[in-house]
């Protein structure tokens, strides 16, 4: 077993290096100080690590980037799949495209990624819980908004936040994130490297320019 660490952490004090001028590293230290803040986040009382982050696109736009946090306490197998680790977690979307994404289609994307990374009787055995999630996407998503789905290990509560505001959630849903999860960590995730990606396998120059990009959007 090992404990999971956030490798970005290494990486981002490399920041600084480079500027010379004291405004650019006035600047420049204010962005170190958002990229330290999005990689280790509070979910109720419990401190989550950022065990990576992957982009997706839709059609010729990109789409969103997709951030994924465990629980620090979590220990797994780096064989095992994320998406059965019993710890709390987050998987937040932060839409990143150059036009507004209605809630509707976000949520129709959302569904068809269920339906193909999961068995047929498990997303049968979850459709209540399914039904109640996604009557909670409407209006439009703005590029910078952020859609969250938190499991909560005590309780078992799957919440839906927007820009930080509750939208809804569902309890006894520990089976619901696992589909849910299985949308970025299945078969068929928008893309390999994504998946790659939000499993914490980035190289280093690509993890901080993603991470630099998810901060300022």
């Amino acid at each position: 077993m090992v404990k999971i660490v956030n490798i970005l952490l290494v990486v981002t004090f490399l920041v600084l290096a480079n500027f010379s001028f004291a405004e650019e590293a006035t600047s420049e230290a204010e962005l170190n100080e958002k990229l330290m803040a999005a990689q280790k986040i509070k979910l109720g009382d419990r401190p989550l690590l950022m065990v990576g982050m992957g982009l997706t696109r839709l059609m010729n736009d990109d789409y969103y980037i997709g951030a994924f946090y465990v629980d620090e306490a979590a220990q797994y197998d780096m064989g095992e799949d994320l998406a059965y680790l019993d710890a709390s977690r987050r998987m937040e979307f932060r839409i990143a495209s150059k036009s507004n994404i209605s809630g509707r289609g976000f949520k129709r994307k959302l569904a068809e990624a269920i339906r193909i990374n999961n068995a047929p009787t498990n997303v049968k055995g979850e459709s209540e819980g399914l039904q109640q999630l996604f009557k909670l996407f409407k209006g439009t998503y703005k590029p910078g908004d952020k859609i969250c789905f938190d499991y909560y290990k005590q309780g078992a509560i799957t919440r839906v936040t927007y820009n930080g505001r509750t939208l809804g959630e569902v309890r006894r849903s520990k089976d619901l994130y696992q589909l849910l999860l299985k949308t970025w960590l299945g078969e068929r995730p928008p893309s390999s490297k994504f998946k790659e990606g939000i499993s914490g396998r980035n190289d280093t120059k690509y993890a901080l320019d993603l991470l630099r990009r998810f901060v300022t959007l």
